[in-house]
């Protein structure tokens, strides 16, 4: 993620995609409360790949010491110095010139005055904070709702954090800047090769200690291994399936509380959360790199889950157990 840096801050300054810079404080991006600065002063842009900078103000931006043309587009350079209206104290380096992302930053406590050596945190889909072993919370992103979530895993709560929002975990405040627009942060791409009809087929050995999933799209099959989550995955095929034998209406059917997932499986509430992100963690990675826009896996709502989508098969051992299609 590009960023800027300056003199007078403890962090770098990360840019957005449309990032403005000036002393209106309900409308920028960075604020420089200095009265040489104009409301709107300049604007970084990131357009076809390249970073630019367009002059809005009155009182001018030079790059490296030359006034550029106002409302004119500056390509931007490494180690290239933007100074705000003519003043040397408000200068601004570029040291990075990466794609805009949506970064977490950690927050600087007050009377620390300088910079800390935390490194931010970029955002891909899916995050198990602060370890994927004993995460605290969870950030993931909704391709549907397109917007960032974070769910407590000890408490089991789940809320949406938009643009400048904090969060806490192990001990440390953080900052969402998302950096990106909606179709870069879209990080997964569709392509054609994607099959609607994709089946889901489980494979749980005849002791149920182990489950293995593969996704068949169309003639490839994309292995998902055996993994712990597979199972919990696979048990919420079973219950879709044994209501759509019992012809449950289909708006209803596979809903099952966290609480009867906890007693079936033997885990805590706090840990039937961490299998579901796992799940949809490791379909959105494989998905990913095969270029494809995942589907959701597990929906939840408001205490109970189900299995999401409506292709599957569950076998235990060699016999077929469950088939929808």
């Amino acid at each position: 993620m590009a960023y800027l840096t300056t003199a007078n801050s403890k962090f770098p300054v990360f840019l957005k995609a449309f990032h403005q810079f000036g002393r209106l404080a309900t409308a920028v991006d960075t604020l420089i409360d200095s009265p040489e600065i104009s409301r709107i002063h300049a604007v970084v842009e990131w357009i076809d790949n390249v970073w630019y900078v367009r002059d809005l103000s009155k009182n001018g931006l030079q790059v490296n010491g030359e006034t550029i043309q106002a409302n004119k587009l500056y390509k931007l350079s490494l180690d290239d110095n933007l100074m705000f209206a003519g003043q040397p104290h408000i200068t601004f380096t570029v040291l990075n010139l990466d794609k805009p992302a949506d970064v977490l930053i950690p927050v600087v406590p007050e009377g620390l005055s300088s910079r800390v050596n935390v490194e931010p945190i970029y955002l891909e889909h899916y995050h198990f904070l602060p370890t994927e072993s004993s995460p605290e919370v969870i950030i993931f992103y909704d391709t549907k709702e397109k917007s960032w979530y974070c769910e407590n895993v000890n408490e089991c709560v789940t809320s949406k954090i938009n643009d400048g929002e904090m969060l806490e975990f192990s001990h440390s405040m953080w900052q969402l800047i998302e950096g990106a627009d909606v179709s870069e942060k879209e990080t997964i791409a569709v392509t054609d090769d994607f099959n609607s009809k994709v089946c889901y087929v489980f494979n749980i050995s005849q002791d149920e200690e182990l489950t293995k999933l593969i996704i068949i799209n169309g003639n490839k099959n994309i292995n998902c291994e055996i993994r712990s989550h597979h199972y919990l995955t696979a048990l919420l095929a079973r219950y879709k399936g044994e209501d759509s034998i019992n012809d449950v209406p289909e708006t209803q059917r596979g809903w099952r509380s966290i609480e009867q997932l906890s007693k079936d499986i033997g885990l805590s509430e706090s840990h039937i959360n961490i299998q579901i992100h796992r799940a949809r963690k490791q379909l959105a990675d494989k998905m990913n790199a095969e270029g494809i826009n995942e589907p959701m896996l597990i929906e939840r709502q408001r205490g109970r889950v189900r299995l999401a989508v409506n292709d599957f098969k569950v076998f235990k051992g060699e016999k077929l157990e469950v088939e929808v299609c």
